[in-house]
């Protein structure tokens, strides 16, 4: 069986699966059962949330959604709406735009910030 550096610790250890070792995995496992309790209590909760009330990073939820074990809805950073995707709802990120146009002192027509929106949500839409 190969020896490898442990990925989180990097202590050597028998790598038989994981990239880390037999403590790191158990502590990971720890902490994906305190970030699935408070989501099985707060449904709706942030990632900011999640990280205050559990106490676990958030480079480790994020792994957790990506390997598929958790699901969380995205909020607007700005208003806390959920959102599909991306960092703002379309309103927010109207409003932000058209603060940066101001102070950039851009002219550009109503009609050229709605094409501008529509043509970025349907590139987000794919």
């Amino acid at each position: 069986m190969p020896l490898a550096n442990c990925k989180e610790c990097g202590r050597l250890f028998v790598k038989v699966t994981s990239d880390i070792c037999p403590d790191c995995q158990r502590k990971e496992e720890e902490e994906f059962d305190r970030v699935k309790e408070y989501l099985k209590n707060h449904p709706n909760a942030n990632l900011s949330e999640i990280m205050e009330a559990t106490g676990v990073s958030e480079n480790r939820i994020s792994k957790f959604i990506r390997m598929g074990r958790l699901s969380i809805k995205p909020t607007c950073e700005v208003c806390g709406k959920p959102i599909d995707s991306g960092r703002f709802c379309p309103e927010c990120r109207l409003k932000l735009l058209n603060e940066v146009r101001h102070i950039m002192g851009s002219s550009k027509t109503k009609d050229q910030e709605d094409t501008f929106l529509l043509e970025y949500l349907r590139k987000k839409r794919g």
